[in-house]
């Protein structure tokens, strides 16, 4: 049996699930599944809280979203709104599609909010399947 390090951070398991928790452990250091080792402010370079708050209101939508399209999915139509492309158990979401249909946000703030939302839940398994995140 070996003995685990101290210094190992822990494996972040998408436990984070509301915006005040995420505000919380922005700078709590953890190994993310698919962005290494490192906090979510130092993954993304947002510090704002606000910024979390809006990134978490526009992730619930896209999950609701993502769940919701399972339903009607087909993958070979590339019709899909959120961009997904993939078998329906495992979808990889356009960023700039999910983002032109779902958000409401001003475009200069693009980019740190879909920072957070990647890195925060990067192959997160739901209810419908597995989100991935391209570009």
């Amino acid at each position: 049996m070996t003995k685990k390090s101290i210094l190992t951070p822990k494996t972040y398991n998408y436990e984070w699930k509301t915006a005040d928790e995420i505000i919380a452990n922005m700078n709590t250091t953890v190994k993310f599944p698919t962005f290494g080792i490192g906090s979510v402010a130092e993954k993304t370079g947002v510090t704002n809280p606000e910024t979390y708050r809006k990134a978490h209101a526009l992730w619930l939508k896209l999950k609701d979203a993502f769940n919701a399209e399972a339903k009607t999915y087909n993958p070979e139509a590339y019709d899909s709104k959120l961009g997904s492309v993939g078998k329906v158990e495992r979808r990889e979401v356009l960023r700039t599609r999910w983002w032109d249909e779902l958000s409401e946000y001003d475009e200069d703030e693009y980019y740190s909010i879909t920072s957070i939302i990647e890195v925060l839940h990067d192959h997160e398994k739901l209810e419908t399947g597995r989100i991935l995140f391209g570009s």
